[in-house]
């Protein structure tokens, strides 16, 4: 990353962040009272590896059961025995220094085995998953780090729950050796499924993923070896720290503008509530009385308020020129990349020089590619010239994925998870699979459609939204365009992902009469034909006893492009006349 870009994303970060809970059993907050039952001076707290996460014990008291780690194991020591605990952390000047930086901190100070249990336990998630930034010490009443290391895997485990807005966890620790916790903290995430990265910071104390971010700080006061010198950080200096491992987290271009985004949604928050004021309730009642629509209007009234807002505030003007060439100045810093650019069937390999000179014109020219012999490349029109700015396998996957967003307004895999299952609309795309409704468990479904041994296809709904809604009757048919499925370089429509994760090339350009009217139900007492999830896949059972297994929702203008084209091929007039006046020429 380039100084400039890093200044770029600190301010960012800084803007956004807010909130940053402290837990540390040693923070002084007051005037702190001598315990009668604290070990004298010099006196050792524990003779025990600092960085083992314990076992579960044959007779574990009461309070720790839940919280007593499944795994065991020792990390390597340092040299030198870890020393006993010199003094607590200084609450008030840490306190001082967020607000300095404009940050809320609260404090959470547990002192009994009762109060570590209610942590492990989940007794103030919801504080945490509502703050910007956790800061942990590793170890807790002499735990050995085992309250931390179940904390974060427990708030991080994929299969349980969400990381709200918690993206960086800092473990802040007396203990000399750095690293050996940032190999527990691996290994404990890693038994969990996550794939992690070492820091990009140069540092190597800390874990990264494209989720969030754990650092390994060290308080200062302790002999450490010279690489984990870097990682110490005064308490007064914490917070600037903290927002420059945000900073780190979430440096990209894109990340970079959604920070921006909600730190300005953030900020203008009453000006929001000022335009939804209440004033507005008898019109809008009267409007939902009479339409049925309110929802989907309130809805479209907000997120057109909130464009609005953010065209006005200019958030979008962080991505600007001047952003752009910082980052690819950073991508091509690596002496080991290569920039690459796809010439027919062959990847040319590409001089850097010639990719800044690309960059300094006023607008893209090509032209000015060479390649690593200085010889021109020669090319004046290409889809993406991502490779030029990482691998060209990570090139693809970034293409196909801003492919899908841009396409889909939510899907299968967009982690927008809700109460409410899916309806069945224009554009919703579906996996139509021939006799599935009977079958006991929808995973056999899955493994069918992996082999490929199950017969399917992809389709696209064409029901126009208005007959989507207020359904009276006890059934009625929805129009289905079936999708042609080709590989990635032919033309197609737009890119889905299927339950596999597995790309999905899908074009249109169906004839009117292959087409078919299906028919479906509403369930429950609804007006719309909603999805039911059947271990964990939301389908669509059809009248006539055939799963469609739902895939996503296209964007608004994406479902009208495609309704648009078929509605023109049913509209196409077809006359009587000679084949000369219809050519419109002679030997043409």
């Amino acid at each position: 990353m380039t100084a400039n870009l890093e200044h770029w994303s600190f301010g960012v970060a800084r803007d956004y962040l807010q909130t940053v809970v402290v837990i540390d059993d040693e923070l002084v907050l007051g005037r702190r009272t001598e315990d009668a039952n604290a070990p004298d001076e010099g006196e050792s707290i524990v003779e025990a590896d600092p960085y083992a996460v314990v076992a579960a014990p044959e007779n574990p008291q009461p309070a720790l059961t839940a919280a007593t780690s499944s795994v065991s194991y020792t990390a390597p020591l340092a040299e030198s025995a870890s020393p006993a605990l010199a003094g607590g952390l200084d609450g008030a000047a840490l306190s001082d220094a967020f607000a300095h930086y404009g940050l809320v901190c609260g404090y959470v100070r547990p002192e009994t085995d009762a109060q570590l249990q209610a942590l492990v336990d989940g007794s103030l998630d919801r504080l945490f998953i509502r703050s910007d930034v956790l800061v942990l010490d590793w170890s807790f009443n002499g735990d050995l780090g085992g309250t931390t290391t179940r904390l974060i895997r427990r708030l991080l485990r994929p299969q349980e729950g969400r990381l709200g807005r918690l993206r960086l966890i800092c473990v802040y620790t007396n203990e000399p050796d750095l690293f050996g916790i940032r190999d527990v903290i691996a290994r404990e995430l890693t038994a969990e499924g996550h794939v992690l990265e070492e820091s990009e910071n140069g540092e190597g104390s800390g874990l990264f993923t494209k989720d969030f971010r754990i650092s390994v700080l060290g308080k200062p006061g302790v002999s450490r070896t010279a690489p984990l010198q870097a990682a110490e950080v005064d308490a007064v200096d914490l917070p600037q720290r903290i927002v420059l491992e945000f900073a780190q987290a979430s440096h990209g271009i894109l990340s970079g503008f959604a920070l921006k985004s909600l730190s300005v949604l953030r900020d203008n928050a009453p000006m929001l509530l000022q335009r939804f004021h209440r004033d507005l309730d008898p019109a809008f009642v009267s409007h939902d009385l009479l339409t049925g629509e309110g929802r989907r209007f309130a809805l479209q009234l907000l997120a057109r308020e909130v464009q609005s807002l953010l065209e006005s505030t200019g958030a979008g003007d962080i991505i600007s020129r001047g952003n752009i060439e910082e980052w690819v100045k950073g991508r091509l810093e690596s002496p080991s990349f290569v920039p690459r650019i796809q010439k027919k069937a062959a990847l040319k390999e590409i001089s850097p020089a010639s990719v800044l000179d690309l960059l300094s014109k006023e607008r893209i020219d090509l032209t000015v590619l060479r390649d690593t012999a200085g010889n021109q490349v020669g090319m004046n029109r290409v889809a993406s010239i991502a490779s030029l700015f990482t691998e060209p396998e990570e090139a693809r996957s970034s293409e196909e994925e801003l492919g899908r967003i841009s396409s889909f307004a939510r899907d299968l895999h967009s982690g927008y998870d809700g109460s409410e299952e899916p309806t069945l609309q224009l554009g919703t795309i579906l996996i139509r699979v021939d006799g599935a409704i009977d079958r006991e468990a929808a995973i056999d479904i899955l493994e069918e459609l992996k082999s490929g041994s199950l017969d399917h296809s992809f389709w696209v709904c064409l029901q126009p939204l208005c007959d989507s809604e207020h359904i009276e009757e006890s059934s009625r048919g929805f129009p289905m365009m079936p999708l042609s499925e080709v590989q990635v370089g032919k033309e197609f429509s737009f890119l889905a992902r299927d339950h596999h994760s597995k790309s999905r090339a899908l074009a249109g350009g169906a004839k009117p009469h292959e087409m078919k009217m299906v028919t479906f139900s509403p369930t429950g007492g609804e007006k719309v034909i909603r999805a039911t999830k059947k271990d964990g896949l939301p389908r669509f059972a059809s009248d006539d006893g055939v799963d469609w297994l739902w895939v996503g929702e296209l964007r608004a203008e994406q479902a009208l492009r495609v309704s648009h084209e078929m509605a023109r091929m049913i509209s196409r007039v077809g006359l009587d006349e000679s084949e000369w006046l219809r050519e419109n020429g002679v030997n043409k």
